[in-house]
């Protein structure tokens, strides 16, 4: 028993020995850190050639598991002049197992030289390059925008744009961090302007583009974060993952920009998505919504929040949506006071399940039957726009609101503040037009609404044709009319192309006019498809000095009355129009008195245009 010890030693050193003398050692060696450099080859190719997660994985796996081969190579198989052979054939005094052990040394050393090197640059110069390219991409005012990922499905883009603008609400809660607004950034869609040019007129710093692939519950993105100065990749990256991912992948790239953008969160900040349903489903379809929504389609932007809904009752975001989509369809595609019902309810549902929702809480002030007045309205409005900075359709609420209600120095430093969100959107222009014109700067009002119909606003020229009428300048509103109307139908006036001036002189005769003019809207108001074009129609009469046809037009819609009354456009137009006498007139005041503005005036402060007299309001 006590001999088999030393046996043991014996072949244990042998063993050793022969390991060493067939190079199986040295091959072990070489292999571990040429496959160690190989896969941070493989790391980096697919950081920067969008090559998915599990690629780079298998690629590991393969080296791994080649490094028992090479040991089984090198143990059974002797390299020889003749070429490779069995070690079990190869006489051992005419065996070179030395020089190629020789050989196998160096390779050894270069290949930790390399290495070496590899680490050292990795750590000392690579921070300084991402240093260089941080501070050059990202100056002191760090600011992004989010440019419409491209979609790559088969399907239509709504779910891309709706990831999108998802992304663009959640960068909007980073500290230090200025985003371009939705409208402006998406006025990019589908073109491929030169970075440079992006940045120029949006004044940010850097974009965030990318493309969407969905298939089924598998979801491929891939995003970029690209400096407009040179063009230069800050950071990118691409997400293999399923639908039920999509927060985390959004929280994901928010974290990653506020690392390479270099900002600094506090402890109390959050810029994590509020996932507002585990139902991927149901969110997808949310998505959907949103951008359905920015298309003009808002009856098929609520048919998919029910969709959504039925997924999951209690998605309160859904809820939400539905209220500012009822908002949005009054007047236009669904009459006021069912729109209005339909908006209250939505909003109640949403707050039922999360009584935090901002947006939520203003519709449901806004559209309130029972109680809602100015006041509340304008509390409501006033601190979803503090609460929400950036959301382009709460600013707009809001300077139409003081606007509206007088306060048009308010609503100018409002409507300044919706430009510098979305220099390229047209509301902001638009009603800048509103206030100008109402504190009588003309021309500066009518640049701007030229800006506005630049952007994509062709019907904002209604407010310049009024006011060539009003002026007396008919040449110039016939000239108007002619070039802004010239590919579609006159319905917003019921005339053909080309029978504008044959209008204005009829409505201008001084005997007939008047019942021409009221013939002529009639006509008008029956054949038009929606609320906006009655309103233009209606809007003739006070152009033309028609101010008795204007007040019974404005009266009869008040009857039923609400907040949400179709005459409010009518009355912002004569408001504005200072010229008309339509503020001056007797029965401005009483109005005032019924809807209940005077007593906001008194709560307030008195409007711009109106002071009080002996106890009593008087207007200009």
């Amino acid at each position: 028993m006590c001999a088999a010890g030393p046996r043991r030693a014996i072949i244990t050193v042998s063993f050793f020995a022969e390991l060493k003398r067939r190079n199986v050692v040295r091959v072990g060696i070489a292999y571990v850190i040429v496959g160690w450099l190989l896969a941070q080859v493989a790391e980096f190719a697919a950081e920067n050639f969008g090559a998915p997660d599990w690629a780079l994985k298998i690629f590991v796996v393969f080296v791994i598991l080649g490094l028992p081969l090479a040991l089984f190579f090198a143990w059974a198989f002797e390299l020889t002049p003749e070429g490779i052979v069995l070690e079990k054939n190869v006489v051992r005094d005419e065996s070179i197992t030395p020089q190629t052990g020789r050989k196998l040394d160096f390779i050894i050393i270069a290949v930790m030289a390399v290495a070496l090197i590899y680490m050292v640059a990795d750590k000392f110069i690579g921070e300084s390059e991402t240093t260089e390219i941080t501070e050059s991409a990202a100056p002191a005012d760090k600011s992004i925008a989010v440019l419409p990922f491209v979609n790559m499905s088969d399907d239509k883009d709504y779910f891309a744009d709706g990831l999108s603008e998802e992304l663009l609400n959640l960068l909007v809660k980073i500290p230090g961090l200025k985003v371009a607004g939705r409208t402006s950034s998406f006025s990019f869609k589908g073109k491929n302007d030169d970075l440079r040019l992006i940045g120029d007129a949006l004044d940010v710093t850097t974009v965030l583009e990318g493309s969407v692939r969905r298939s089924g519950d598998r979801l491929r993105i891939t995003a970029q974060l690209v400096s407009v100065e040179d063009g230069y990749h800050i950071w990118s990256e691409t997400y293999d993952r399923k639908m039920a991912d999509i927060f985390d992948i959004q929280d994901d790239v928010a974290s990653k920009i506020t690392s390479a953008l270099e900002l600094h969160l506090a402890s109390d900040s959050s810029i994590e998505s509020d996932r507002p349903t585990k139902n991927s489903e149901a969110y997808s379809l949310y998505l959907e919504s949103l951008a359905m929504f920015r298309q003009d389609d808002p009856l098929a932007a609520i048919e998919l929040l029910d969709r959504a809904l039925v997924l999951d009752p209690d998605f309160a975001k859904a809820h939400e949506q539905k209220a500012v989509l009822y908002w949005n369809t009054a007047s236009y595609w669904m009459d006021s006071p069912t729109a209005q019902k339909l908006a209250y309810a939505s909003a109640q549902a949403a707050l039922a399940i999360d009584p935090s929702l901002v947006v939520a809480q203003t519709y449901m002030a806004t559209a309130d039957t029972v109680d809602w007045t100015w006041s509340k309205e304008l509390y409501a409005v006033e601190r979803a726009t503090e609460a929400m900075p950036t959301n382009l359709g709460v600013a707009s609420a809001y300077c139409w609101d003081l606007a509206y209600m007088g306060y048009f120095r308010e609503a100018l430093t409002c409507t300044d503040r919706m430009i510098i969100l979305e220099p390229l959107a047209s509301a902001g222009y638009q009603q800048k037009g509103l206030a100008l014109m109402a504190m009588d700067r003309r021309a500066e009002a009518n640049d701007a609404w030229q800006l506005s119909i630049d952007r994509g606003s062709p019907g904002v020229a209604i407010y310049k044709i009024i006011d060539h009428f009003l002026h007396a300048e008919d040449k110039a509103a016939i000239e108007l009319i002619e070039s802004v109307y010239t590919d579609f139908s006159f319905i917003a006036f019921g005339m053909e192309p080309g029978s504008a001036r044959a209008f204005v002189e009829n409505a201008r005769h001084p005997k007939s006019g008047r019942q021409y003019l009221r013939d002529t809207v009639t006509a008008m108001v029956k054949k038009s498809n929606n609320l906006a074009e009655t309103i233009d129609a209606y809007t003739l009469y006070l152009a033309f000095g028609a101010l008795d046809d204007y007040y019974d037009v404005i009266y009869e819609m008040s009857d039923a009355d609400t907040a949400w009354t179709n005459s409010d456009n009518l009355e912002m137009f004569g408001r504005i129009f200072k010229i008309s006498g339509y503020s001056a007139d007797s029965r401005f005041m009483p109005l005032r008195n019924k809807w209940g503005m005077v007593e906001l005036w008194d709560e307030r402060g008195p409007p711009d245009d109106c002071e009080k007299v002996d106890g009593n309001w008087v207007c200009q």
